[in-house]
């Protein structure tokens, strides 16, 4: 058996757009563009993240994006 990784990137991809502009409106009544941007990133990799797991470089490479989101609070993990 093989996943159709296209397929299941473009669920993360649709999904981290939609979670992401809503958790910028639901942190911000006027998020900037540059928060809505970040938050729809961030949402997108968490997906990803949740569907495929990453050898070391990538992992690491995800955890400082976290890690900055985090710093700058643009992350709350309210799921």
């Amino acid at each position: 058996m093989k996943a159709k990784i296209r397929k299941i990137l473009e669920e993360c991809i649709e999904a981290g757009i939609v979670q992401g502009y809503a958790k910028a409106h639901k942190h911000a009544d006027n998020p900037t563009e540059l928060n809505i941007k970040s938050w729809i990133e961030l949402s997108i990799w968490y997906e990803i993240d949740e569907k495929f797991t990453f050898e070391d470089p990538y992992r690491q490479a995800l955890d400082r994006m976290v890690a900055f989101n985090e710093e700058h609070g643009l992350y709350e993990d309210d799921t």
